[in-house]
């Protein structure tokens, strides 16, 4: 899964289109999300102590980039005293080829960030976690992630400083939970012999992280969420 994904992001940054229909509460302003992926390339792809399968230029959360940033329009808020946090879920359903092998997996991200100011363009925190399976998954998150692995979750809080500057830490506990995911009909783009389809909807469940600073975020019943579906010969 590597120079195909990337490709097909790029397709995707010419052919992603907004669904919106008006003002809507949950829409996410372009600059700001700019700033939440800068502090996660910051933070993930010019790691070296993380696995390469997931950090660094060919890992999996440069191909996740690739493929998802240019479709995520919208994220939910979450607010709690006076804080906000936005958050948008993304599950992955694979089933392809590669090098003659036969790929199958299902993968859930959640994406959550809060503390965005709009004069530096910087965010304050970044939670992002990743786990084997779609919607429903229940585990415990640990400090490792296997691609191919049923029931392995893993998580990051990544903190940017005004200047820019960017510290992460791995999750030392923690747990991940989704009960259910809907969608709408998706958006399909092609080439290369691999299809690839976006589709939005909602998500319901929580999660909960401890590694630099703990957070427990309940996203309830239909957070925002997109779904990538990828079909043919990677």
């Amino acid at each position: 899964m590597k120079k195909s994904w990337l490709l097909l992001g790029a397709t995707g940054v010419l052919c992603a289109c907004s669904d919106a229909g008006g003002v809507d509460p949950d829409a996410v302003a372009g600059p700001e999300l700019h700033a939440v992926r800068a502090a996660l390339d910051s933070a993930f792809l010019n790691d070296t102590t993380l696995d390469s399968t997931f950090a660094g230029g060919n890992g999996l959360y440069a191909e996740m980039a690739a493929l998802v940033f240019p479709f995520i329009d919208r994220a939910s808020k979450l607010a709690a005293g006076g804080d906000t946090t936005r958050l948008v879920g993304i599950e992955f359903d694979i089933d392809a080829t590669q090098d003659s092998a036969h790929i199958t997996s299902n993968l859930t991200a959640i994406l959550a960030w809060n503390g965005y100011d709009a004069t530096t363009n910087t965010v304050d925190s970044v939670f992002f976690v990743l786990g084997s399976g779609r919607a429903p998954v229940s585990d415990t998150l640990w400090n490792r992630f296997t691609l191919y692995t049923a029931l392995t979750v893993t998580g990051f809080v990544i903190h940017q400083a005004l200047n820019g500057n960017v510290t992460k830490s791995q999750a030392t506990v923690g747990h991940l939970r989704t009960t259910e995911s809907h969608y709408g009909t998706g958006q399909t783009l092609g080439g290369g012999g691999v299809t690839f389809t976006v589709y939005r909807g909602r998500l319901s469940g929580d999660f909960g992280i401890a590694a630099a600073a703990s957070s427990a975020k309940d996203f309830g019943a239909d957070a925002r969420a997109i779904k990538v579906k990828l079909r043919g010969s990677l």
